[in-house]
C-alpha cells in the first residue's frame, strides 16, 4: 500500500490514543488546534521530550492526526512494531542506529512526498530524538527537505509546516498535565522560490524558521535550575496577592507566563545583570524553604478562612463517599497491575524521557491481562455471565478508583498544608513575609521590562 493509499492513523489508532492520553494524563489542554487548516497538505513539526508518548498526543489531540516518521529501530521489537504499523509510521534509517543503512531515507522521503501530494498530513519531531534536556536541540534538515522536495516535484501543493509545541508540568508523573500548543502554519514560499537555485540555502533558510517557530510554542531554559527558578517565580506572580484557597493555574496560560518571564529576564539581566541576579537569589531562598517543606506557593499565599475550608473538606468528603463503593471494585480488580507497572519502571532505573512511554504501555497491557484473567475466574465461578459482567464493570471501576484516590491524595495534601500553616504561625508568618518581599521585587521587574517594551 502506498503513501498515497494511506492518508493517515486510522480511526481505531486515534481513538486508542485518546483513550490511553485521558487515562495517562489528569488534563490534556489544547491551544491554537484553529491554526490547522482544514484541507491541503500539512507538515507539523513538534518537539521530543516524551519518546512515545510525543507522537501518542499528535494523534489524539490534533484535528487532522498526522502520518508520523518513525526510527526504524521501532520496527525490530514485536510491540512497537504492532505500535508503528497500526498507525501507519514511515521509517527513518538513522546514522547512529546500528546496523540500519541511511540510504533506505530515500524511499521514505519519496513516501512522504506522495503523501503530501495527496494532501496527506505528514508529522515528525525534527531534533531527530527524544531528549531531557530543559530546551529544543538543534534540528536536523529532515522537514524542510520533504516540504521543499515534495513542492518541487509535486507542486504547486500549497504545503503549510505546522508548528507543536508539547509542553508538560512532570512528564514522567501518572496522572500530571501536558499542553499541546499549535503555532500559526508556516507558509514556505520564499524558500520554495530560492530552492531551485539554492537547494542547501533554502533548506538552511526553512530549517531555521522552523526553530523559531518551535521555540514560539514551546519552553526554553538554559539548565533544569533554571527552569525551576522561573517556574517557581511563574507561581508568584500567578497567585499574586493570594486568594482564600489553594489555586493551581491551568497549564496553558502558565506556560506562556513561564515563557513571557524566561525572555524579560534574559533581556534585563544583559542590562541590569546585578539587579536580575538579587532576585533569583530571592526566589532561589524562597523556592528551597518552600522544597523543605513541600510546600506550594498557592498554599502559603492562601488565607483559608472557615468557610471555604469547611466548603472544601465537605465537598471532597462528600465526593469520595459517591465513588467509594465502585472504587472499592476497581481498587480490587486493577491494584495488582497499577503496582506492577510502579515497580518494574522503577527497578528499571530508565532515562527520565522514556519512563512515561513505559508507564503507559506497560501498565494498559498489564491491566488488560488483570482483567482477562480475573474474567477468566469469574467464568470458572459463575459463568460466562459472570464474566461478562466483570469485563463490563472493570473499566467504570477502576476510572472510579483512580478518581477516588486522586481526590483522597489532594484531600492530604491540603489538610497536611493547612495544618502546617496553622501549628507553626512562626513559620507562616515568615514564610509570607518573605514571599512578599520575593514578590514585589518579581513585581518591579516585571514593570520594568513592560516600560522598556
Amino acid at each position: 500500500m502506498t503513501a498515497a493509499e494511506t492518508p493517515g492513523p486510522s480511526r481505531f489508532v486515534v481513538g486508542a490514543s485518546r483513550l490511553l492520553q485521558r487515562a495517562f494524563f489528569r488534563s490534556v489542554e489544547t491551544v491554537g488546534l484553529e491554526h490547522v487548516p482544514a484541507a491541503g497538505p500539512l507538515v507539523v513539526v513538534a518537539n521530543h521530550v516524551n519518546s512515545l508518548v510525543d507522537p501518542l498526543l499528535l494523534i489524539g489531540a490534533l484535528p487532522r492526526p498526522p502520518r508520523l516518521l518513525a526510527k526504524s529501530t521501532l520496527w525490530h521489537r514485536p510491540f512497537t512494531r504492532a505500535l508503528v504499523a497500526l498507525g501507519g509510521a514511515i521509517p527513518v534509517y538513522r546514522r547512529q542506529d546500528a546496523g540500519e543503512d541511511p540510504a533506505r531515507n530515500l524511499e521514505s522521503l519519496a513516501r512522504c512526498r506522495a503523501a503530501l501530494a495527496a494532501g496527506h498530513v505528514i508529522g515528525l519531531f525534527p531534533e531527530g530524538i527524544s531528549h531531557s534536556e530543559p530546551r529544543l536541540q538543534e534540528l536536523r534538515s529532515g522537514a524542510a527537505r520533504i516540504v521543499l522536495e515534495g513542492e518541487a516535484e509535486h507542486g504547486p501543493l500549497g504545503v503549510r509546516v505546522v508548528p507543536v509545541g508539547l509542553v508538560f508540568d512532570d512528564r514522567e508523573r501518572f496522572r500530571s498535565r501536558v499542553v499541546v500548543h499549535v503555532g500559526a502554519p508556516l507558509d514556505p514560499s520564499p524558500e520554495i522560490a530560492r530552492h531551485a537555485a539554492d537547494r542547501a540555502g533554502a533548506v538552511r533558510a526553512l530549517t531555521l524558521r522552523i526553530g523559531a517557530a518551535l521555540r514560539d510554542v514551546t519552553l526554553n531554559f538554559a539548565s533544569w535550575e533554571r527552569a525551576r527558578l522561573v517556574a517557581r517565580a511563574g507561581e508568584l506572580l500567578a497567585a499574586g496577592e493570594g486568594s482564600d484557597a489553594p489555586n493551581r493555574p491551568d497549564l496553558a496560560p502558565h506556560a506562556e507566563l513561564l515563557a513571557a518571564i524566561e525572555t524579560g529576564a534574559a533581556s534585563l539581566a544583559r542590562e541590569l545583570p546585578d539587579r536580575v541576579a538579587a532576585v533569583a537569589a530571592a526566589v532561589r531562598r524562597y523556592d528551597r524553604l518552600l522544597r523543605v517543606l513541600r510546600l506550594r506557593d498557592d498554599q502559603v499565599a492562601a488565607r483559608y478562612p472557615a468557610r471555604v475550608v469547611a466548603s472544601f473538606v465537605a465537598r471532597t468528603l462528600a465526593n469520595l463517599l459517591v465513588l467509594a463503593p465502585l472504587a472499592a471494585l476497581g481498587a480490587l480488580l486493577s491494584w495488582l497491575p497499577y503496582r506492577t507497572t510502579g515497580a518494574i519502571v522503577d527497578a528499571r532505573r530508565l532515562p527520565e524521557d522514556v519512563r512515561a512511554t513505559h508507564k503507559l504501555f506497560l501498565g494498559a497491557v498489564l491491566l488488560a491481562a488483570a482483567w482477562l484473567a480475573e474474567a477468566v475466574g469469574a467464568w470458572a465461578l459463575g459463568g460466562p455471565w459472570a464474566a461478562a459482567a466483570l469485563l463490563v464493570a472493570a473499566p467504570p471501576a477502576s476510572w472510579a478508583a483512580l478518581r477516588f484516590d486522586e481526590r483522597r491524595l489532594q484531600l492530604l495534601e491540603e489538610a497536611r498544608a493547612w495544618l502546617l500553616l496553622r501549628a507553626r504561625p512562626g513559620v507562616a508568618d515568615e514564610l509570607r513575609a518573605r514571599r512578599a518581599v520575593v514578590l514585589a521585587a518579581l513585581e518591579d521587574l516585571a514593570q520594568e521590562w513592560r516600560r522598556r517594551q
